[in-house]
């Protein structure tokens, strides 16, 4: 039988070893890197074992955000990889099994993850969360505005300032992230995955810090600007900051940005034929208990129902559930089948994306997994899942 539990660091070289083969086989087989903290500081290293063999590994984030308009905590999943020589034996879904009972069992009703395969994690339940869209342009195109501040370099010493606006910019979106210090300092203004150390630039007005931009500069034949995050406060540090990366023509000849999908970067450039737009899939989201919704602030609306929840993964959210909302709060009760006929059948997957707001009822019953079978409750479902903007950029 399978063992999860958490790397000791007599395995610290065996787990490195398949996190290399799995994200950078084409360096070969190198001798992992003895330096850095362990266990590691910014998440939970974690290891499958089975007959006390190491056979898959991944890695648990705590991550600080909101839903539903209320801050609380989400499980973050990654870095999920097994050796070549055990895939295909099922061990990659026993340890997502696991992952997502451990976050359960410490309270955090939501997992996201990154996905290498979206079909592979749509199959054990977590739905796409958002999109988002992939910017390729020259710096050209980017205006020129008069602003009444002045852009200054930022370093991770800033980290307060700069989570301030990130709040400030992500007001309203659910997932978006309130980076810690550690993660500031570790992963956003630190060189973790070896694209070379972020530079970070903010835009101050009247001494306040009013937006921000991390980006790195690749050594190709573009000189390549690649924009890892951008937040603003307001229209004026927006353009802003444009005018900055703008500014960049003399030393490079291409700038690339992730934004969130409602993004008018198209709108604002001078040459919207001169812009590469891509528009991706994000990532992925679950539920660990359909009991989890009881924990959320809802719309106020009243609404009583049966839901037949199927979920793959989980026994304890494969079922019948009586849902109640009353007063911007739920009630989930387990009912036997035998009890009650459902009043809508949905997966997991489209149950998580209609929490967190991806999908509003219609949205999720053309385009996912919902299945209205009382007509009289599409008005109550859908004043209960209101869509709302949701957007998690940040990749771990």
């Amino acid at each position: 039988m399978s063992e999860f539990r958490p790397v000791p660091a007599t395995d610290r070289d065996a787990c490195q070893r398949i996190l290399q083969y799995a994200f950078v086989p084409e360096r070969g087989p190198v001798t992992p890197d003895p330096d850095g903290d362990w266990p590691p500081s910014l998440f939970d290293q974690r290891g499958l074992y089975d007959d006390g063999t190491l056979r898959a590994v991944c890695k648990l984030y705590s991550l600080d955000t909101t839903v539903r308009g209320a801050a609380t905590t989400v499980g973050g999943l990654g870095a999920v990889a097994t050796p070549p020589e055990y895939r295909g034996q099922g061990y990659a879904r026993d340890l997502c099994r696991h992952a997502v009972h451990e976050s359960r069992e410490s309270g955090v009703g939501l997992v996201a993850l990154w996905p290498f395969s979206t079909p592979f994690y749509r199959r054990l339940g977590w739905g796409t969360a958002n999109t988002y869209r992939r910017f390729d342009l020259p710096p050209s195109v980017l205006p020129e505005h008069d602003t009444a501040g002045r852009m200054v370099r930022l370093d991770a010493d800033d980290w307060e300032r700069l989570r301030g606006v990130e709040a400030d910019a992500a007001a309203g979106t659910a997932l978006s992230l309130r980076r810690s210090e550690a993660w500031w300092r570790e992963r956003t203004l630190a060189d973790w995955d070896g694209d070379g150390l972020p530079y970070c630039y903010g835009y101050e007005r009247d001494g306040e810090l009013e937006g921000y931009v991390v980006y790195t500069v690749a050594d190709d034949a573009d000189h390549t600007l690649s924009v890892t995050n951008f937040a603003a406060a307001d229209e004026e540090a927006r353009r802003a900051l444009f005018a900055f990366l703008g500014h960049h023509g003399a030393q490079i000849e291409r700038i690339t940005l992730q934004l969130p999908p409602d993004a008018a970067l198209l709108h604002r450039v001078d040459d919207p034929s001169a812009v590469d737009c891509t528009v991706e899939a994000g990532p992925m989201v679950r539920l660990t208990d359909v009991g989890h919704l009881e924990g959320l602030d809802w719309p106020d609306g009243d609404l009583t129902c049966i839901l037949s929840v199927s979920d793959a993964l989980l026994d304890h959210n494969d079922g019948l559930f009586r849902l109640a909302v009353s007063g911007g709060t739920a009630t989930v009760e387990p009912i036997p089948a035998a009890d009650s006929a459902a009043d809508a059948a949905v997966d997991i997957a489209t149950l998580s994306q209609l929490t967190v707001g991806t999908h509003g009822v219609d949205a999720a019953e053309r385009l996912a997994e919902l299945k209205i079978r009382d007509e009289s409750l599409r008005g109550p479902l859908a004043d209960v899942f209101r869509p709302e903007s949701v957007y998690l950029g940040e990749f771990f």
